[in-house]
């Protein structure tokens, strides 16, 4: 540690030794380096800050119905790309800084200098934008930033209608295409449908179902055609047992039965209906409760009236009764008679609906290759129909959507912008920071004395310690000898440090000074022009 106190000695021996070349030197420093930031032009900035208010109280209203865009992100993306060779240019030409330029390479030197000079700060959370730009000139300064600002409102609503009209064009284009490929499904569909009329699948379902049910459909009549048979022989054997009997009549075959009179034959048409329904339905179902009672009726009013000529027959009137009974059973035949046409009538009709569904489970056998095909190439057809009707609607539907979100982002409520500071002409310079530089300077100068002075002390060294003097020879020293110093050498060595002392003092005086003139704003050197000039 001793040893470097005695280094650190020596250097500070050997710069005090050329001091004034030191001194010189600061001076000299000093001098041009504040001469020049002096003269340095002032700058001038001007400033605006802009607020744009996203929150608009049309699109909760309207979601889902009109178009909206992010208009966040399209904020963020016009700062970033404000600064554009195309957007610099339309500046230029809006403060007529073009008129100056006369070179392709002066034009991109404006614009280079533009890009560096414009700062663009965002808040994305708040939308408070700041938008700066520094010129010597004041009132280009103010230009500069109204035209960016004007620039940066025109593109954040222009991008936003050019690109809400580029969608309606794409769409339109869209709408007529479909157009097109609907019409011509259209008249594929009416062709085909004219082409194979009768094998075209209806609203009972595709072939395989209407071969099915057709099929139920003939055996159902068939089975209808054989009760219908059934009911007719019966009529048939009854009307053989019933033969019309005129005079007196026995007890033999001039009397009816039960069975051959209408009521008995409405008995056996309800006997067996009411077994078709009992293999349908429990004995509890009131249809089969309401079959036995009217049953129960017939059978009732059937016993009382058989009961009648009975009683007769056991007075000794038989004459009388025989003849009303061969009147009775003449009614009795002419009704069978006629329930026996109906059934010829029902049985005809039967048949000719039997015949009927034999003919189209025919001719469905007879599709059964032919039938498919159509009904899949139909389905084809409508289902290419149908996407090209649903896309048509759907874009029909967007296009409307985004007319809406146009008239909506032409609405003054969609994005507002509100200048919270507009760009004014400043009056006071932002720039050079010159106390700063200043004092650069002098610590700058006080740095190039030392180190003169340094590089004299290595340049010419002398022996200032016992230890450089031992090191240097390589012989022992045995003592130093002081010098005794006149009182005249004294004086001369107090009046050099006086004047050193006074040139640092002017140096420091000349700074502070300097500095005091910026910091106040004493504009002292304009005074002085005034006064000289």
């Amino acid at each position: 540690m001793h040893e470097l106190w005695l280094q650190l000695y020596s250097y500070w021996c050997g710069i005090w030794r050329y001091r004034w070349y030191g001194v010189l030197m600061a001076w000299v420093v000093v001098i041009v380096g504040w001469t020049y930031v002096i003269q340095m032009p002032d700058r001038y900035e001007s400033s605006a800050r802009v607020y744009v208010d996203t929150d608009s109280l049309l699109r909760p209203l309207l979601k889902g119905l009109a178009i909206q865009p992010n208009v966040d992100q399209r904020l963020r993306i016009m700062t970033q790309t404000l600064l554009s060779r195309p957007n610099l240019g339309k500046v230029l030409r809006q403060t007529d800084m073009d008129l100056s330029v006369t070179t392709p390479e002066q034009e991109i030197k404006l614009l280079n200098q533009l890009e560096k000079n414009i700062h663009i700060k965002g808040a994305r959370r708040d939308n408070l934008y700041t938008i700066a730009y520094e010129n010597t000139d004041p009132q280009l300064a103010q230009r500069v930033v109204q035209a960016i600002l004007n620039i940066f409102v025109e593109s954040t609503m222009g991008a936003s209608r050019k690109d809400s009209n580029t969608a309606q064009q794409f769409i339109g284009q869209q709408i007529k295409e479909y157009e097109k490929l609907l019409r011509t499904a259209e008249q594929r569909l009416m062709d085909f449908k004219r082409e194979h009329v009768g094998m075209m699948p209806n609203e009972k379902g595709d072939y395989y179902q209407r071969l099915q049910t057709a099929v139920e459909n003939l055996r159902t009549a068939r089975t209808e055609l054989n009760m219908a048979i059934g009911r007719r022989d019966v009529l048939k054997r009854q009307l053989r047992g019933e033969e019309p009997v005129f005079g007196f009549g026995t007890g033999g075959t001039g009397t009816s039965s039960k069975d051959s009179s209408p009521a008995g034959m409405r008995i056996q048409s309800l006997q067996a209906e009411l077994d078709e329904v009992l293999l349908k339905y429990t004995d509890k179902h009131p249809k089969v409760s309401a079959i036995k009672e009217t049953i129960a009726m017939l059978q009732k009013r059937e016993e009382q009236q058989f009961s009648l000529p009975q009683k007769q027959q056991g007075e000794g009137e038989e004459a009388n009764e025989a003849g009303e009974y061969a009147v009775g059973g003449n009614f009795y035949y002419q009704q069978m008679q006629i329930s026996l046409a109906e059934a010829e009538a029902n049985i005809a009709s039967q048949e000719a609906e039997v015949s009927a569904l034999e003919k189209d489970v025919e001719r469905l056998h007879e599709l059964v290759d032919t039938i498919p095909k159509v009904e899949a190439e139909l389905a084809q057809l409508n289902r290419d129909y149908g996407v090209y009707k649903s896309n048509y609607q759907q874009l029909l539907t967007r296009l409307e959507s985004a007319k809406m979100g146009e008239r909506v982002e032409e609405s003054p409520d969609n994005v507002k912008f509100k200048i919270v500071e507009p760009p004014i002409q400043p009056l006071l310079p932002s720039g050079p920071d010159r106390p700063l530089l200043l004092t650069l300077v002098l610590v700058v100068a006080g740095g190039a004395g030392g180190a003169l002075a340094f590089f004299l002390s290595q340049l010419r060294p002398v022996f200032y310690t016992r230890r450089d003097l031992e090191e240097a020879t390589g012989l022992p020293v045995l003592g130093p000898v002081s010098m005794i110093l006149s009182g005249r050498i004294l004086w001369k060595h107090r009046l050099n440090l006086a004047f050193l002392l006074t040139f640092l003092g002017l140096l420091i005086a000349g700074y502070g000074l300097l500095v005091s003139n910026y910091l106040f704003g004493i504009k002292m050197f304009d005074t002085i022009k005034h006064s000289l000039f």
